[in-house]
């Protein structure tokens, strides 16, 4: 068993990496409110609008184009 100054350095280092290994915190509302369009065909939900138009031209091109209003969440 170590003692003194290199028992400390081990419990400090070994609290560290426990704290590290704990985890975080739970994002889903942060990534939630970053998605403010939400394609009505396929229910993706994207970042913008002009994220959406080019989904929308890629994926469902026969389909007329919704505005922009028709597009938020």
């Amino acid at each position: 068993m170590a003692r003194g100054l290199q028992k400390e350095e081990s419990q400090k280092k070994a609290q560290a990496a426990a704290k590290a290994k704990a985890g975080g915190k739970s994002n889903l509302k942060t990534r939630e409110a970053a998605f403010k369009v939400k394609c009505r065909k396929c229910m993706l939900p994207l970042s913008d609008y002009k994220n959406f138009t080019e989904h929308w031209n890629a994926k469902h091109p026969k389909d007329p184009m919704p505005t922009e209003e028709e597009a938020k969440m």
